[in-house]
């Protein structure tokens, strides 16, 4: 139930924080917005989440899309929280407005490196896909971690 009313009051608050002209800029780069989208996600800054991540259409928090981004960002801060990012390199995907990100999260001594797909937008890089699984990795315990818990937490 409390984590119920949690997830209530994190929604409204992504939809109601900041007027869409507020929004900061996306990203000048693929790895500076795939950095700048884990550095929200690790500070539980919800509406920031929302305008660094989308479609070719633009931020899911301007374009409205996927109608349920706001319950998707409430999900993946849960799974994140508290990661630290570092993007390793970027490449050309298969579509010329795409670039794939190399990109270590940490959480203590636990690591992942996981692909994250950005996409160019007419305002910016923002991030459009990334294997939330893989990525949660890096809160589970890990090898040499003490139980119940990653080091470092």
């Amino acid at each position: 139930m409390k984590l119920a009313l949690n997830m209530l009051v994190a929604i409204a608050a992504v939809s109601s924080v900041a007027p869409l002209a507020a929004q900061k800029p996306s990203a000048r780069s693929a790895s500076a917005v795939v950095e700048e989208f884990f550095h929200a996600t690790a500070d539980s800054n919800l509406v920031r989440m929302s305008e660094l991540w989308g479609t070719e259409k633009g931020s899911a928090r301007q374009a409205g899309e996927p109608k349920d981004y706001q319950k998707r960002m409430v999900i993946m801060n849960a799974y994140l929280r508290g990661v630290s990012v570092r993007a390793l390199s970027e490449v050309d995907a298969r579509n010329s407005n795409e670039r794939v990100v190399t990109t270590e999260l940490s959480n203590g001594g636990c690591r992942v490196t996981l692909p994250v797909t950005t996409t160019k937008t007419k305002n910016g890089w923002i991030v459009r896909s990334f294997d939330l699984n893989q990525a949660a990795e890096a809160n589970r315990p890990c090898e040499g971690s003490r139980p119940g818990g990653n080091p470092g937490q």
